[in-house]
């Protein structure tokens, strides 16, 4: 299998190598007949456009695609698209996107959903229902996106109501104890009403990740149940308007980490009891009998107004959410009741955008204004039975944010000049503003001794940040299938409040991004793209210790530069090959801190090292074939997807036990479609040769020790589809 995988990867290799500039692609699932890879509209720059013509490097996957795939969360999309990484620590997915993006303080990859910021990490965990397309965006978009854009934008746009009554039921069945149940329908409700309804439910009965603890809870494991209803409206001919609500509810324990390493003998002899871990531990096993518990509740809803005005088209998008999130912890994954923590965090959401965007002439622009109003409160409280150095005993630790509000305000014009048919010119700029105001209080109680220290009094304090960020840049037609593009354009992610020093603030983190790319259609069978990008990073949001207090800090900086490539090939009308090829160079070129871990080494300049998730060579190859009519004259498609990374750095002091050593994932399907399209039989199998690999790592001074997450085990199952 070793050798077959290196003989995948060497052909995506020979498919991306003449290829040394571009970026956008459209993953398309196989379509009977036709050999010529189909177009695809995107609105990545808040217009409907062809994918070919945006000057962007954007990823774009289809519905159909993502479930012939069988991509069912965000994280599997780092699979497809060029140099993304993603996992989940304690319950949350990190997104990263040439290695930019980090969630220290706020998420760096903005996600978005029909046109609406999401801005918590976990509201991304509740997209991949009912999906009609996924828009990529790899670089800054601070222009159009705004604020948290720095590694890129994420569109995530659902399936809107059609005038047909139609639907489908889904079932599956997986390893672990893995079953879902999705169900839609589509109603016409009369010449301009329409409405669609999808609901969801998914329960992994036993978990990926086994307790070694006689009787201990398995983790990684749960239950989510999830709907949405779509209603649109033809209000008028030329006026428009979207209506979608969702719910979902999700429990089990899925807040968790693995001990990775033997505790320093440094933390040893400050907590004796962490001689008794249990190191190393097998893959994918835990050492845990605290409760481990993560109970969310989401409701959401959006509306969409949209007026035709002739050549211009005028649209107000409003969204609303609340979520609320408790979550159990066994934070010392030792055999002891050591440290168990408790995490509520409950937050309300209200954005309004409106945007005007059209043809004038020459000229193609977008101009518009955002606000939002996010509102949060959070509690996490750590106990220490066995008391943690220097506390003693019964000890308890509480930070308590009892009002967060941020309140973002922005305006942003982008605009194409068509200096003639072939050659134009792009430019835009955003001003945001956002103000945060928050009240916090910290507390400290040393054993069963009263009263408690405050560590930090009960205050408010209130912060503004303004930010800048332009867009400029040029776009040549080199052929009616070929165009060329360079850019300069800038982003950032907000700064904010150290939730665990008493209200100390850190700045906003900046991109300054310059790109050049190539896209191409060749041939109507082929198209090849690729882009060429170098990044100056400033004032990233990483955890510096300073003094005996671990803070999010701008204390670094650093410069990212690479090419990527993908390509989509259909040989003839039964084969489809995917390809993506993804080099990358991303060093530190300031940075100063000091190792937890070995906090007696001092100071270390670790410039020059490589930063977080960022690997060297990351490579995409997917291969499907479907038959002509065979089976009770249905056609078979028989896919396979393979992901490689090379080594992958989880900690900026790049120690032989920071890296996740270079790693391939294949997944693998056969799907049987009936004649009509009517019904659908998809059986399938996840990481294939069992890969063990790392998809986030954190660390303790106070333990010693590095704590990881780690990719999904192999997995077979079957789908079955019925359509109506």
């Amino acid at each position: 299998m070793r050798a077959q995988l290196r003989g995948l990867l060497c052909a995506s290799a020979a498919l991306s190598a003449p290829l040394l500039f571009a970026g956008t692609t459209a993953q398309a699932q196989i379509t009977d007949g036709a050999t010529e890879v189909g177009e695809l509209i995107v609105t990545a720059q808040k217009r409907a456009e062809n994918i070919q013509a945006v000057p962007a490097a954007i990823t774009a996957i289809t519905g159909a695609a993502l479930s012939e795939r069988g991509i069912t969360q965000p994280s599997d999309l780092q699979f497809i698209v060029p140099s993304m990484q993603a996992g989940r620590l304690l319950g949350q997915t990190s997104i990263t996107i040439r290695g930019v993006g980090l969630n220290q303080g706020s998420p760096g990859v903005a996600i978005h959903v029909d046109g609406v910021y999401q801005p918590r990490p976990s509201m991304g965990d509740l997209t991949q229902i009912d999906i009609e397309r996924v828009e990529v965006l790899r670089g800054p978009q601070g222009t159009l996106y705004g604020r948290n854009a720095n590694g890129g934008v994420i569109n995530f746009v659902t399936q809107a109501p059609t005038d047909k009554f139609e639907g489908y039921v889904l079932g599956s069945y997986a390893s672990y104890q893995d079953y879902r149940l999705q169900g839609v329908v589509n109603l016409p409700l009369g010449d301009r009403l329409r409405a669609r309804l999808v609901v969801d439910r998914t329960d992994r009965n036993e978990g990926f990740v086994k307790n070694v603890i006689p009787g201990g809870q398995d983790v990684d494991k749960g239950q989510t149940t999830a709907a949405r209803l779509r209603v649109s409206a033809d209000l008028t001919d030329k006026l428009k308007l979207d209506l979608a609500g969702t719910v979902l509810t999700a429990s089990g324990p899925t807040s968790y980490f693995t001990l990775y390493n033997t505790p320093t003998a440094t933390a040893v002899a400050r907590n004796p009891y962490l001689a008794r871990a249990i190191v190393p531990l097998a893959p994918r096993r835990i050492s845990a009998n605290d409760p481990i518990d993560d109970d969310r509740e989401y409701y959401g809803g959006s509306a969409t107004l949209a007026w035709d005005l002739g050549d211009f088209q005028l649209k107000a998008i409003s969204g609303y959410s609340r979520i609320a999130d408790r979550e159990l912890r066994d934070d010392d994954a030792i055999n002891l009741s050591a440290f168990p923590t408790r995490r509520i965090e409950r937050s309300r959401t209200f954005t309004q955008e409106v945007n005007l965007s059209g043809s004038m002439g020459p000229l193609d622009a977008v101009v518009g204004a955002f606000y939002m109003r996010d509102h949060k409160y959070e509690m996490l409280d750590y106990d220490f039975p066995l008391g943690i150095f220097p506390l003693p005993a019964n000890s308890d630790l509480h930070f308590e944010t009892y009002r967060y509000l941020s309140k973002a305000t922005a305006v942003f014009g982008d605009a194409t000049f068509n200096l003639s048919d072939r050659a134009r010119i792009i430019g835009g700029l955003r001003y945001s503003r956002d103000k945060q105001t928050n009240t916090q209080r910290n507390y400290l109680q040393f054993g069963n001794v009263a009263p408690r220290t405050l560590t930090c009094p009960l205050q408010t304090n209130e912060v503004t940040f303004h930010s800048t960020t332009p867009r400029v840049g040029a776009q040549y037609d080199v052929s009616d299938d070929s165009n060329l593009y360079a850019t300069f354009s800038k982003g950032f992610k907000v700064g904010g409040f150290n939730f665990s020093a008493c209200n100390q603030q850190f700045r906003p983190e900046k991109v300054t991004s310059y790109e050049a790319g190539w896209k191409n259609r060749l041939g109507g069978n082929l198209i090849v793209n690729a882009s060429a990008f170098y990044y100056d990073y400033t004032d990233l949001q990483l955890v510096q210790v300073v003094g005996l207090t671990s803070l999010i800090t701008n204390a670094a900086a650093a410069r990212v530069k690479g090419v990527e490539v993908e390509t989509i090939w259909r040989p003839e009308s039964h084969w489809t090959v995917n390809a993506n090829l993804s080099l990358l160079s991303a060093k530190f070129t300031r940075f100063v801190n000091t190792d937890s871990l070995a906090p007696a080494l001092g100071p270390q300049d670790v410039s020059g090292n490589t930063i977080n998730n960022a690997p060297k060579v990351s490579a995409n190859i997917g291969l499907a074939y479907r038959s002509d009519p065979i089976l009770f004259d249905g056609r078979i498609t028989a896919r396979a997807d393979l992901a490689y990374r090379s080594k992958i750095y989880f900690r900026e002091f790049n120690d032989a036990l920071d890296a996740q050593k270079s790693y391939a994932v294949l997944n693998a399907a056969l799907i049987w479609d009936s004649p009509d399209d009517a019904y659908r039989v998809r059986l399938f199998v996840t990481n294939l040769t069992g890969e063990d690999y790392i998809v986030r790592m954190s660390s303790s001074d106070n333990f010693g020790s590095r704590f990881v997450a780690r990719g999904a085990p192999r997995q077979v199952g079957v789908e079955l589809k019925a359509n109506f």
